[in-house]
């Protein structure tokens, strides 16, 4: 920035130099210009009074000291005045120029000349004619010298004014640079100060809304720069801190995830017991009867027939149990596949269908179109989705209620809502339900991880979920585009 005041700086000291010389010029004029006003004045009256010795001369030219002694007095008197007028031209400091002064010496010395040639005469007896050559010489002479510094004066007084032009002119200059150079100090302070402020002040503001990928600007080295540096430094931080959360955050979700897989597996052992002792006490019983048949020794086909295709049926109702378990508690790595909402929901619900038998709850499963639209997702995700929705409808379903699954085509994309005849959830819940660990249900009875991992897969596969109420009940609704990615299989 300080470049800029390098040319004023150089104007200045140009400008200080010339306007000293020029002052020096200019006092020496004006010493010029008063002395040779004085001597204008002073040639006048040396003028003056020869022209009145020369009317005397011209009006008694016969005058003499014996008849006529008051004219030669008055003669006298003007020639003594003329001496004393060209007396004092001299000056010891003449500021007069060499050329004009060796002109004005000369006439001087020549009207001394024919001023004391006709003093002589003046006092002797001669009458006044005698006089007339060396007065008219002196007066002529006294013309030229009056002539001669009128001319200094007027040369003096163009000079004079050839100098104001110069110091008006450089006035002019001088206020065209400090223009220029106010100018360039306000389009520095613009371009070095002013819009790095306002850059520093925006990623400023940026950085504090946790936009961490903002480019800090500034690369000048001076303050701003360091500044813009040390703002830099600091989102690298913030940056390489936010990765590293972000890692472990990742890291804890998937220990959560699987703590609360775990946990949901628990829930499910109660009620996979049951369904498959259901179909072990019907094998068991079936045995009895062949073990019975067998001690009898009957040999009645159609028993043992039917014993043995009840023992087949039962046999196949544990395995199909078995199999939807495992096919519920598989999660290999994340993969990209058509994913049927309507299939699935199916399939999660037959792993509650004892304790909907129990509590005398329906469960409908339905698309408005069939078949049911699908969309390019990882199916064991959203199987979880629907094990947490469905337990937590169920939960919260009264004897005799009836839980509603409705997948169905919506924009570009599909739209998957689970509904339930619950108490519904409070207005106050509704904004931290999807809180990690919160949970509105009796203790030992929920860990307040269902919906945050719901949450979690559903913003995965781009999608959104939303609560509303049912009246009665609550309605969970999750939209999620058709296409996330091509199917893996």
């Amino acid at each position: 920035m300080l470049l800029a005041f390098v040319p004023l700086c150089a104007v200045l000291v140009a400008a200080g130099t010339s306007q000293f010389l020029l002052a020096r010029a200019v006092h020496q004029d004006v010493q010029r210009l008063f002395e040779e006003l004085r001597e204008v004045a002073l040639a006048r009256a040396l003028v003056d009074e020869l022209r009145g010795v020369q009317q005397w001369i011209e009006a008694a030219p016969d005058a003499t000291t014996a008849n006529q002694p008051l004219v030669l007095t008055d003669v006298r008197a003007h020639h003594r005045a003329a001496l004393e007028h060209l007396d004092r031209f001299q000056q010891p400091s003449d500021p007069s120029r060499a050329d004009h002064g060796s002109v004005e010496t000369a006439l001087l010395a020549r009207i001394r000349e024919n001023l004391t040639a006709s003093k002589q005469r003046l006092d002797g007896p001669a009458p006044l004619r005698e006089l007339s050559l060396p007065i008219e010489a002196a007066r002529h002479d006294a013309l030229s010298l009056s002539s001669a510094i009128e001319d200094e004066t007027r040369t003096i007084g163009v000079d004079l004014d050839q100098r104001s032009d110069d110091l008006a002119q450089f006035l002019v200059l001088l206020g065209l640079v400090c223009a220029l150079t106010v100018g360039g100090l306000g389009w520095l302070l613009q371009t070095r100060v002013l819009r790095p402020v306002r850059e520093l002040r925006a990623a400023a503001v940026r950085l504090s809304r946790g936009e961490l990928d903002t480019e800090v600007p500034g690369a000048v080295p001076d303050e701003l720069g360091d500044l813009a540096a040390t703002f830099r430094g600091m989102a690298g931080r913030l940056r390489q801190g936010r990765q590293e959360l972000e890692l472990q955050v990742e890291q804890r979700s998937r220990e959560v995830l699987r703590s609360a897989r775990l946990a949901q597996l628990g829930t499910l052992a109660a009620g996979i017991a049951h369904e498959i002792n259901n179909p072990l006490a019907s094998i068991v019983t079936c045995s009895d009867g062949l073990l019975r048949e067998l001690d009898r020794g009957s040999s009645t086909p159609q028993s043992l027939r039917d014993y043995l295709q009840i023992l087949q049926k039962e046999a196949m109702r544990a395995r199909d149990i078995t199999v939807r378990l495992l096919h519920f508690a598989r999660h290999d790595e994340p993969r990209r596949e058509a994913v049927d909402l309507l299939h699935e929901a199916r399939e999660v619900g037959a792993m509650f269908a004892h304790q909907l038998q129990d509590r005398q709850v329906t469960l409908r499963c339905e698309s408005a179109a069939e078949p049911s639209p699908t969309f390019v997702g990882d199916p064991a995700e959203w199987r979880q989705v629907l094990f947490n929705l469905l337990r937590n409808a169920l939960d919260a379903s009264p004897a005799g209620a009836c839980i509603t699954i409705t997948v169905q085509a919506h924009g570009d994309g599909i739209r998957l809502q689970v509904r339930d005849q619950g108490p519904g959830i409070p207005v106050a819940d509704v904004d931290r339900i999807f809180e990690p660990f919160y949970t509105t249900k009796a203790p030992g009875l929920g860990t307040g991880l269902g919906l945050p991992i719901v949450l979690r897969i559903v913003e995965a596969h781009g999608g959104r979920i939303r609560v509303d109420d049912g009246a009665p009940g609550a309605v969970f609704t999750i939209d999620v585009p058709s296409a996330r990615g091509e199917a893996t299989t």
